[in-house]
């Protein structure tokens, strides 16, 4: 997996290395569950690889595919603790998508019936041959990643 970086000035490298407190309900060798301070929902589980990298897309894929893996687990546990009806497992990928703290992380959200949160964002069609042509433009940039990752 890839080599452990780390940027001094960032919130979550401070939680990652105990600098600063946070309450920690999963911690593995390549990543971290912690309850969220500011919750959407009471129950809000932050995961947080440990090595710092900046946004989704710049995560080795075995490091993503970690992190992915204790989804079902902690989607499993905080339904259980919260009684909640549902989740939303979200991931902010760059300002313009609301990412507020630049270290790649992934929030699990529990979901109540007639919770405050407002919930689902507008959809538009794609027009005419829209949607081959994005699908096109998509999987001509799509790359293997190296073996060694």
């Amino acid at each position: 997996m890839s080599r452990e970086h780390r940027d001094p000035d960032c919130i979550f490298c401070k939680i990652v290395h105990g600098e600063i407190p946070a309450v920690f309900v999963l911690e593995t060798e390549h990543a971290v569950a912690f309850l969220d301070v500011n919750p959407v929902n009471k129950g809000h589980v932050l995961i947080v690889p440990r090595a710092h990298h900046r946004q989704v897309a710049e995560l080795p894929d075995a490091l993503a595919a970690h992190a992915g893996s204790l989804l079902p687990r902690l989607l499993r546990a905080v339904h259980a603790a919260t009684g909640s009806d549902g989740s939303n497992v979200i991931v902010n990928s760059g300002r313009a998508a609301g990412q507020t703290i630049d270290h790649c992380h992934w929030h699990i959200i529990p979901r109540f019936f007639n919770d405050p949160v407002d919930w689902p964002w507008p959809h538009a069609e794609y027009l005419g041959d829209e949607i081959g042509q994005m699908a096109f433009r998509i999987s001509r940039e799509l790359v293997e990643p190296p073996l060694d990752e």
